[in-house]
């Protein structure tokens, strides 16, 4: 456990697993809005994405004597700003290289962490099967 939970109940802080797998929903919702090219959703999507890396960033910024703010900027503000681009041009090919490239980001975190055998990819299914993801 990189840091121990907090002692009081009524000040409960997530776990930095809590805060990733949300992040990981996040991710996977994005896959599907942006593969689906609903532009609309796109936007919203990538914005859960980010709004889950500055929970990690305020609610746990050190990670093992690291810095989460230095981590997550360096394996994340790239591809995040190429999807947001992306997203605004409407362009499906450059969406995939920059959800790649964000994909590619966390493994290499968790390769880096010791946590090699959490490999995020491009999902398959969608869990969330109450949201429409086709336009």
């Amino acid at each position: 456990m990189a840091q121990p939970p907090p002692k009081d109940p009524n000040k409960y802080v997530p776990g930095l697993g809590d805060l990733m797998e949300s992040l990981q929903v996040q991710h996977g919702k994005l896959w599907f809005a942006g593969s689906a090219q609903n532009w609309p959703l796109a936007p919203y999507a990538v914005d859960s994405v980010k709004e889950g890396i500055a929970d990690m960033i305020v609610l746990r910024p050190r990670y093992k004597r690291e810095s989460i703010v230095e981590i997550l900027t360096l394996f994340t503000a790239k591809p995040l700003q190429d999807l947001q681009e992306a997203v605004e041009a409407k362009d499906s090919s450059l969406f995939m290289q920059a959800y790649d490239s964000l994909t590619s980001g966390c493994n290499t975190f968790h390769n880096n962490h010791e946590y090699g055998f959490i490999a995020i990819q491009r999902p398959t299914a969608s869990a969330f099967t109450n949201l429409r993801y086709r336009p």
